[in-house]
């Protein structure tokens, strides 16, 4: 039924970034994996940030989120709010400055739909993460699940080689994935990169992520982050 479904009616597209020349290359699907990869400080983060903030705009999508690099929680809300309101949480010269109602209004619509993962005294491993996942799930039905960075997450390898661990692991990602129905963004650091004849970095590929070839093998998607 659902294959002659797709034939009928098309195979259904994931739902628009909120950038349009990006859709045409990537739209978000549930069930699948992105990895998010790119030089440091060239802005992974905060495109993933801002496309959960369209998600949640355009099609209410509800979020948990693993971002130790980001912590504080405050100093990432107070990021996520910007990119919510499209306003400045400080004074800044870049555009007005959100008011006390905005701030207001914009900490109710993060509660809404946004939930952070942040165990306390627990190894935050992969299956532990996954764990808070699942509850979120089931209590407040999330859509997306963003791990950032890959490096925070705390491994154990347990007799396996880094290959085999990272194969292992980013199964384990890709199959909760599929398995609930919703998306996962990875954000990944690429290992040391050699600068060109030019004295600059090239754009990492996925397989210039720490960790060997398996980071392209998983995934459904890959996005690497440029900053010109």
């Amino acid at each position: 039924d659902r294959v002659l479904s797709d034939y009928e009616q098309g195979v259904k597209g994931g739902e628009k970034t909120g950038w349009w020349n990006l859709d045409e290359f990537y739209t978000v699907r549930p069930g699948e994996m992105t990895i998010v990869t790119g030089i440091p400080s060239s802005g992974k983060s905060n495109f993933v940030d801002a496309l959960m903030m369209n998600l949640i705009k355009s099609q209410s999508w509800r979020f948990g989120i693993f971002s130790p690099e980001n912590w504080p929680l405050e100093r990432h809300s107070e990021t996520l709010l910007e990119k919510l309101t499209g306003q400045a949480f400080t004074t800044s010269k870049f555009g007005a400055r959100m008011t006390p109602e905005g701030v207001d209004e914009g900490l109710e619509a993060l509660d809404e739909y946004v939930k952070f993962i942040m165990p306390k005294n627990e190894f935050l491993s992969i299956d532990n993460i996954l764990k808070y996942a699942r509850i979120l799930c089931l209590q407040f039905g999330i859509k997306g699940l963003v791990i950032d960075p890959w490096n925070e997450v705390e491994h154990d390898f347990r007799g396996l080689s880094e290959t085999q661990y990272i194969s292992q692991e980013l199964t384990k990602v890709r199959r909760f994935a599929r398995f609930n129905g919703i998306h996962i963004w990875i954000v990944a650091h690429p290992t040391k990169l050699i600068k060109n004849s030019e004295g600059k970095y090239d754009p990492p590929t996925m397989y210039d992520i720490a960790g060997g070839a398996h980071w392209r093998n998983k995934a459904d998607n890959g996005i690497c982050v440029y900053r010109d």
